[in-house]
């Protein structure tokens, strides 16, 4: 049985821009602000949100992947997308998998800083190094994580040599997932795609290796380009908040409440 959570939508319309808007605005105010850019930005939203390469719940926890990133954190869309993936048959454990698996983003930021501290150590004529030998339980781990992640990065070592406590967490949380989740291999590959190949990341060295990983556990040509075109539709956010703020629900409970308090004050002293 699929674990539900209240709110959660059923069967949705998921190619439909203007069901998703509705859900937050007044649609039909939108329109007469948005009559032209409405029509293209659905058609924009529906091409691969239509496209049947990825499931509904794949293209669900992908977008999920993205807006919970480190580089995006849309608390909007990740309700949202947490909540389409549910209804697209998701579980509670598979998207505690994306959002776990998503976490190491943040450390790509290390690859690019740590290097940095070391150039000026060394200019200085410090330390930049750290141990000059691995303690085992290192190898061990490294072997660990090789055989869970398939692959090795090099900068992890200066990280594991200047920082071998934060090391050891990082290396944990980077094999969680893969160790003990719930989706596929090749589904959480499609969710790394997805977060390396964002406008708000673009980390070229993971995006390869990810690629050539899910490729070689079977992903096609197809579906990895039905991911690129969600990622695409991050163009899309600053629309659905626009929409959002000038015409959403609680704006307009906030209008009739501002004509309330009006009301109010003139009938007792606020004018006088």
């Amino acid at each position: 049985m699929k674990e539900q959570i209240q709110g959660a939508p059923t069967e949705p319309d998921f190619a439909s821009l203007t069901g998703l808007i509705s859900q937050v605005a007044d649609l039909d105010e939108f329109r007469k602000s948005a009559w032209t850019s409405l029509p293209v930005a659905s058609d924009y939203w529906r091409a691969p949100m239509e496209s049947s390469h990825l499931t509904a719940r794949m293209k669900e926890l992908v977008l999920l992947g993205m807006h919970a990133s480190a580089t995006s954190l849309n608390v909007d869309g990740v309700e949202r997308h947490i909540r389409r993936a549910l209804a697209a048959g998701a579980t509670a454990a598979e998207i505690i998998d994306v959002l776990i698996t998503i976490v190491a983003l943040a450390n790509h930021a290390l690859y690019f800083s740590v290097p940095i501290l070391q150039e000026e150590l060394r200019k200085r004529g410090g330390d930049a190094d750290g141990t000059e030998e691995f303690d085992p339980d290192f190898e061990a781990a490294k072997q660990a994580f090789i055989e869970s992640r398939g692959f090795w990065n090099s900068d992890r070592e200066a990280i594991a040599r200047l920082m071998p406590e934060y090391y050891q967490a990082l290396d944990a949380v980077s094999t969680e997932s893969w160790n003990n989740g719930k989706l596929t291999t090749k589904e959480r590959e499609f969710v790394c795609i997805g977060i390396d190949c964002t406008v708000t990341h673009n980390y070229e060295p993971g995006l390869r290796r990810h690629i050539r990983n899910a490729l070689d556990l079977g992903a096609t040509r197809e579906e990895i380009l039905e991911v690129f075109q969600l990622a695409g539709l991050l163009g899309l956010e600053s629309y659905i908040l626009g929409a959002k703020i000038l015409f959403g629900h609680q704006a307009s409970m906030t209008t009739a409440q501002e004509a309330a308090d009006r009301d109010l004050c003139r009938l007792t002293s606020c004018e006088q």
